[in-house]
């Protein structure tokens, strides 16, 4: 089984797959679900959000909400 870590933790500059995301329709509407491919690009330092790309979109997550999507590294 592959190591599960939250978003906001991940290494940078790496892509992941979405294990499990909480249940927050924003994020559905983004197209954040289990098993969606994600690129993460960085974590802004002092707290600040994690920039995402998903598909074609670039998107910045809040610390609370990355910290609450787990991940594991892609194959």
């Amino acid at each position: 089984m592959k190591q599960r870590l939250s978003l906001y933790n991940a290494p940078d500059n790496c892509c992941y797959t979405v294990s499990d995301v909480p249940n927050v329709k924003i994020l559905n509407s983004l197209g954040f679900y289990p098993g969606t491919l994600i690129h993460k690009k960085k974590r802004y330092r002092l707290g600040g959000p994690v920039l995402v790309n998903l598909a074609t979109r670039e998107i910045a997550l809040g610390k609370d909400i990355a910290s609450a999507i787990l991940v594991e590294e892609a194959k």
